[in-house]
This record gives C-alpha cells, structure tokens and sequence, in this order.
C-alpha cells in the first residue's frame, strides 16, 4: 500500500496544493484488524506549504460496509469528516498536540494511509443501525427483530414471575 496514500514533501513550492485519493475495498485490506473490510471513499487533501511547516486539510467522504449493532447483518454507513493536521520537519517528537506531526529531515513524502484509516472509524458512529428506510420503517433484517422481540418479550415474563415470587414470599 506504500505509495498508494503519499504526498510529496519535497520539490513543493510555498503555496497550496491539491491532492485526491480514491479509498476502496484494497485499502481496508491493508489494515488486518479493520472492521472495515469494504467501501468506497474519496479523500481531498489541501496541503498549504509554508516555511516552517506544511498544513494538511483532510476531508474524506463515501461509504463503508459495517455490521448492524441491532440485527447483525452488513450495511453501507455513510462517512463524512473534515481534519486539520501540520507537518513540521525535525526531531522533535512533542506529543502534546495530536494534531501536529513531525518529520525527519530525511523524508522526502508522507504516507497519509494511517490517518485516512484513523479518520474514517472515528468518523462512524457508536451505535451502528440500519438508517430507516424511505417508509419510515426499520431497515433491519425483519426476522432478526421479531426474534429479538419474541426473546425480550420472555425475558420479561419470567423476571415478572421472579419479582412475584419474591412478593408472595414476603
């Protein structure tokens, strides 16, 4: 994956640059333990070169396949986000601010694949659910939910028949 996700850090003029990533399903394939394992992203990245560092301004937008928290199955989850980061060369490894990156003198490109990877799963949101369909009903798996409810329906009756129990006893 190393060349796939890399801007240049040397031969840039002062100024702003504009550079364009595709992310799909051969990115999330490079990242072992990524929930993610399909999708289809576009990553714009502003880089504003200046004398003492390079400012980045990443926004990525697409969709990714997840699994539903509620019903188990797989759905596409839009991503959306919007990140600043500056890149300042040196030795300095100052990790008070997370969102400035130093780089050895020696570096002649930056691999932003690892921040792309970071962005999106924290561009997804905890709780994980089918978006309602265009009726306005859940676009769960039916058959999951009628499960699901059938179970809780039980686990209710027999916590009712604990608690009266513990009545009658008394």
């Amino acid at each position: 994956m190393t060349g796939l996700y890399t801007i240049p850090l040397i031969g840039l003029k002062e100024g702003k640059h504009t550079f364009e990533f595709g992310i799909g399903n051969k990115f999330f394939d490079g990242f072992e333990d990524s929930e993610i394992k399909e999708g289809d992203l576009r990553a714009h990245v502003l880089l504003e070169k200046g004398s003492a560092c390079i400012n980045l301004r990443i926004v990525i937008s697409g969709a990714v396949k997840i699994n539903c928290d509620r019903c188990l199955e797989f759905f596409m989850q839009k991503v959306e986000c919007e990140n600043n980061i500056i890149l300042k060369t040196g030795h300095d490894t100052d990790e008070g601010d997370p969102e400035i990156i130093f780089v050895p003198f020696s570096s002649h490109e930056f691999d932003l694949s690892q921040l792309f990877y970071e962005y999106i799963h924290l561009a997804l949101p905890l709780r994980r659910i089918h978006p309602d369909g265009k009726d306005g009903r859940c676009g769960c798996n039916p058959d999951m939910i009628a499960r699901l409810e059938s179970h809780r329906a039980e686990n209710e009756n027999k916590q009712m028949n604990e608690l009266k129990k513990l009545l009658n006893n008394n």
